[in-house]
């Protein structure tokens, strides 16, 4: 039963599709992980706080009976309109408004403070100056924040360069005061678990390769992050259907082809429904030697029709240690559904003319990455059909992988430097390993 008034409910409609447009994301319906991710980190770039994965996942899939606290429904209608959220109400409520104020967003909103939190400081400093003493910073109760800087977090894996991979956490929260405590292994807000005061390890287990980022929660609030590269020693391939179950695939299911991909009655052996949508994924993952502000990416892909699936869409996934690209490709007529993300530079199918990454991917297709000091150039079939730049590094390559929303198969891989030298590269003609 919901708890939530329709006035509020409307509200926070209205600020999740006005923080929905100025992110560049597209609706909310097909969003996969990686956007939820962005606008965590949207979110805290623009504002200064930083919402758990979990929390904006609830959020925008409405999982919620209640209403979210007034600190994270504060953070999100000051990004969005520039007030608090009961200001924001109240205007909202009245019939003389008829539209709700717009903030300039790429400008840091002022933090949220009410008339009665002014009044509090400055009586509570008038006081202590007539005492004679300093007010130092959360004198009363030590911040999670400040807490966070004596919290230990370390990790190691029992085997390398296989799959699956148990991994030992090992950490110390005995230093931070909090109600309740989460680690969580990686994007994947669905292995979360709870962690408590006295117990220093937990282990998991990693199905899939990749670089993740493990993180420590104190309530909502994230108080350590971990890189964690799970490395394997060839290429690796896996489906989902749904998205969070994991089929994966020995090379003895791969097709005996010069390529890399699988048939039907592969996956069908598996368990996979290819009259549902289903997806398929590729990967490479291990430390490259290479940075990923200056290299070259080539490949080539197609997709195979499925009945089930409308739009198909290929999705090149370039995994740094500070940031990634992920670009899609899709079938001609589905470039509303694309994004390019490269690194903080985004570029959405909803509200900017995509249309040059629509193609026949029932065809084979080749694809450059171009990057010169975050610069980059991206070529189809030969022809460069588009240039952005983005500013934060992205670090060095850790992982490629490779998405189908059905379908696929790729060709040709080819890592190069700066400078040309070619690092890493496949096309499959060797034969199984």
């Amino acid at each position: 039963m919901s708890h939530i008034s329709k006035n509020d409910k409307n509200l926070l409609e209205a600020i999740k599709k006005r923080i929905e447009m100025a992110s560049g994301l597209s609706d909310v319906s097909g969003w996969v992980q990686k956007d939820y991710e962005f606008l965590v980190f949207f979110i805290e770039d623009q504002t200064g706080h930083r919402l758990s994965l979990s929390t904006v996942k609830r959020i925008w899939k409405n999982e919620f009976e209640r209403l979210p606290h007034i600190t994270t429904l504060d953070i999100l209608a000051n990004l969005a309109y520039g007030k608090d959220w009961h200001s924001l109400k109240k205007e909202h409520l009245n019939p003389k408004i008829q539209t709700l104020p717009k903030r300039e967003i790429g400008k840091k909103p002022r933090k949220v403070k009410s008339q009665k939190f002014y009044f509090l400081i400055v009586l509570a400093v008038l006081t202590l100056v007539v005492l004679g003493v300093y007010l130092p910073r959360n004198a009363s109760k030590k911040s999670i924040t400040k807490a966070s800087e004596e919290v230990s977090f370390s990790y190691e894996k029992t085997v390398d360069g296989k799959i699956p991979n148990t991994v030992v956490f090992r950490y110390d929260i005995e230093g931070v005061d909090a109600n309740r405590f989460f680690l969580q292994q990686s994007w994947d807000s669905s292995r979360k678990v709870e962690i408590f005061k006295g117990s220093h390890e937990r282990t998991d287990i990693y199905y899939i390769p990749g670089y993740f980022t493990a993180k420590l929660f104190a309530d909502e609030n994230i108080i350590k992050e971990l890189p964690i590269h799970v490395t394997y020693e060839d290429w690796f391939m896996a489906a989902r259907q749904p998205m969070e179950e994991v089929y994966t695939f020995s090379p003895t299911f791969w097709s005996k082809e010069d390529y890399l991909g699988i048939d039907k009655s592969s996956l069908e052996e598996k368990g996979i429904d290819l009259n549902k949508k289903m997806q398929l994924a590729f990967y490479y993952v291990r430390n490259f030697g290479l940075e990923g502000d200056n290299f070259r990416h080539t490949i080539d892909f197609k997709m195979e029709p499925l009945e089930a699936i409308d739009c198909p869409i290929f999705n090149l996934h370039v995994q740094g240690v500070d940031g990634f690209y992920w670009i899609m490709i899709g079938n001609k007529g589905c470039e509303s559904e694309l994004e390019i993300r490269l690194g903080d530079a985004i570029h959405n199918g909803k509200n900017e003319d995509l249309s040059m990454f629509g193609t026949s991917v029932y065809e084979w297709q080749k694809v450059d990455v171009l990057t010169e000091d975050k610069e980059v150039t991206l070529k189809l079939n030969g022809t460069p059909i588009f240039t952005s730049a983005y500013h934060q590094s992205i670090g060095p390559i850790m992982e490629i992988s490779y998405f189908f929303n059905g379908i696929g198969m790729i060709d040709d891989v080819q890592l190069k430097n700066g400078n040309g030298e070619t690092l890493f590269s496949d096309d499959f003609t060797k034969g199984l390993k």
